[in-house]
């Protein structure tokens, strides 16, 4: 599995300078690997596959994309400030504590 996290937006976003934080499974030791995966499929249980965002703009808000890909299979979620559902934080976080840019 394959993790990708993009942010746009936000007080001192630079689009040309904006990476993704990069997480491949396979740099994981295997607990790491499983709560990996278990919050991907928290992810894929929230309602509407989180892909709603937020209902008004919030000045300075950013906002999140996490693609997922497992072989040949994609997922990819999304969501903006103030509207980040919390099985997306969570696999949000995880993203930015193990990957890397």
């Amino acid at each position: 599995m394959h993790a990708e996290l993009f942010i746009d937006g936000g007080v001192g976003f630079f689009p040309g300078l904006a990476r993704p934080i990069v997480l491949d499974e396979n740099q994981l030791p295997a607990a790491e690997r499983e709560e990996l995966a278990q919050l991907v499929s928290a992810a894929r249980m929230a309602p509407a596959g989180m892909k709603a965002a937020a209902t008004k703009a919030v000045p300075d808000g950013r906002a999140y994309r996490i693609r997922i890909t497992a072989g040949d299979d994609t997922t990819e979620f999304s969501c903006a400030d103030p509207a980040v559902p919390p099985s997306f934080a969570a696999l949000m976080a995880f993203i930015k504590a193990h990957g890397s840019r």
